[in-house]
């Protein structure tokens, strides 16, 4: 206690705020996340939304299960040159989960989605919080294409977690 008395009154009430304004913005994220609405993984929208959270919470095993074969393996016969395709086997898609991991998960909203009989796409916001407080957040946008496979929608396209992470 002796190291506290030391500091001056104004000083003082900057400590508190600081203390107040953390603790409330940690337990309104608590918060929202204990509120969150489960996702329905019988839609499109649904499928993403459950993506990105397994990603955001190291479940590599449950972000998997969400991929296509497609999204998986090599590029079917007659795919666009112009669109690069990786194979990542399932232990790689693991270790790329808990590899890329971050101190504080981005934002991800849907931005737009459309969605036909076997075909999907889902546009989303992505925004990181910037190291320095005093330049605030980044965003970016990424499109995520699903299929309909046996009933099941199923992300197709580039599976790669780092966006989310």
């Amino acid at each position: 206690m002796g190291r506290f008395s030391q500091i001056d009154r104004s000083s003082g009430l900057v400590v508190a705020a600081v203390a107040i304004l953390t603790l409330s913005g940690s337990l309104a994220v608590m918060l929202s996340r204990a509120n969150a609405v489960a996702a329905d993984a019988s839609t499109p929208r649904g499928v993403v939304a459950t993506y990105v959270r397994a990603i955001q919470a190291g479940d590599a095993e449950r972000a998997w299960e969400l991929l296509s074969q497609n999204a998986t393996g090599p590029a079917p016969a007659g795919a666009a040159p112009a669109e690069p395709h990786y194979v990542l086997s399932q232990d790689e898609f693991r270790q790329q989960v808990q590899s890329s991991r971050r101190p504080t998960t981005p934002g991800v909203r849907i931005v737009k989605m459309s969605e036909s009989d076997d075909t999907a796409t889902v546009q989303l916001s992505i925004t990181h919080a910037s190291a320095n407080p005093l330049t605030g957040m980044s965003a970016q946008q990424a499109t995520i294409s699903l299929v309909r496979q046996a009933g099941s929608w199923l992300i197709n396209s580039d599976p790669s977690p780092w966006a989310f992470q």
